[in-house]
């Protein structure tokens, strides 16, 4: 423990025996004033920000940083082949470290700024983006899971509240029963912190209940899941064993890459490249090609950056009133 206090996990300390650990100095702040500040920031970000300052130092970075230091450190990290969002990430912990420490960021300097737009126009921008997973190939994919089996069940509602939810893997294992709100119409799924809400900021989205009937509803399959499980809190989507065993935790993200493949494979549809994060590029290409508005589509799907949300409509649109879309001579 500090001398001043509770320690916080916001700032790594240039002593080499926290060994990178965290910390800020508490003095003078009540025990209400500690409290709100350790929750200014999630854990996750914590954890980002530790593995980045951590890839810095073994680097042979030196904390206080001089703009020196994190242009030649960025521009090498460059080098090794190291992608450009991953390039601006690290220097945006660097930049978070000197604010805490009350030191002025060399990040925003002339030359650090200048090296990381150098970077960006000297590699190829265009983000690798998963191919999105249409409704067509979504129930293809849900009609060669066995849904008599737990793992079934789990991973039919797994797959369609991703899709319709527009979650991102990290999102939709972490869901928890506390986070469900049911409604005659649907369900409102309370939604913590995400990728791009690291604040904290209370989301919500609003799944609808489909037509009696429909196979593919996610608010049933969920109900037939919870209702299969016995789960009545706590995580609602857990490991299962080969027997067939409920765990208690949750799942971690990778099991739904690995259940995904399978699945994949069994639909026959492994080669078209689709990965956990086809749900959501599927969910806004789907609902954007069927004539939803943005703002509809972006009340699932959280995106408060334009330009990202953007590059999925693009994408869409490829094949949409195409000018070469004539192959005869009739006119």
């Amino acid at each position: 423990m500090e001398p001043h206090g509770q320690p916080n996990p916001l700032i790594p300390s240039t002593n080499q025996n926290t060994r990178g650990e965290l910390y800020i100095d508490n003095a003078g702040l009540s025990r209400e004033a500690r409290r709100l500040l350790s929750e200014s920031v999630s854990p996750n970000t914590v954890r980002a920000m530790r593995a980045d300052l951590k890839v810095y130092q073994q680097a042979g970075g030196a904390l206080p940083a001089t703009e020196t230091d994190i242009a030649n450190y960025l521009s090498a990290q460059n080098a090794l082949g190291k992608k450009p969002a991953t390039l601006e990430r690290y220097a945006n912990s660097l930049h978070m470290w000197h604010r805490y420490m009350n030191l002025p960021s060399p990040v925003k300097t002339m030359v650090v700024r200048s090296v990381l737009r150098g970077i960006k126009k000297s590699r190829d921008m265009r983000q690798a983006s998963a191919p999105a997973l249409r409704l067509k190939e979504l129930h293809v994919m849900l009609d060669a899971v066995d849904r008599e089996t737990l793992h079934g069940l789990r991973d039919s509602a797994m797959f369609l509240l991703s899709f319709y939810g527009a979650f991102r893997r990290s999102e939709v294992v972490v869901l928890t029963c506390q986070d469900i709100e049911w409604r005659p119409e649907g369900i409102i799924i309370t939604l913590h912190h995400s990728k791009a809400n690291r604040s904290g900021r209370i989301e919500t989205k609003s799944l609808m209940r489909a037509p009696t009937g429909n196979p593919y509803c996610p608010v049933s399959m969920l109900e037939r899941w919870l209702a299969a499980s016995g789960i009545t809190k706590g995580a609602i989507f857990r490991g299962i064993s080969s027997r067939g065993q409920l765990g208690a935790g949750r799942m971690v993200a990778q099991t739904l890459y690995i259940r995904m493949g399978k699945i994949l494979e069994q639909a026959g549809l492994v080669s078209q490249g689709y990965t956990p994060h086809s749900f959501r590029a599927g969910f806004i290409t789907e609902a954007h090609l069927r004539g939803k508005s943005d703002v509809q589509i972006k009340r699932v799907s959280g995106h408060r950056d334009q330009n990202t949300f953007e590059r999925y409509i693009r994408i869409a649109d490829e094949f949409e009133n195409n000018a070469g879309d004539f192959f005869s001579l009739e006119g």
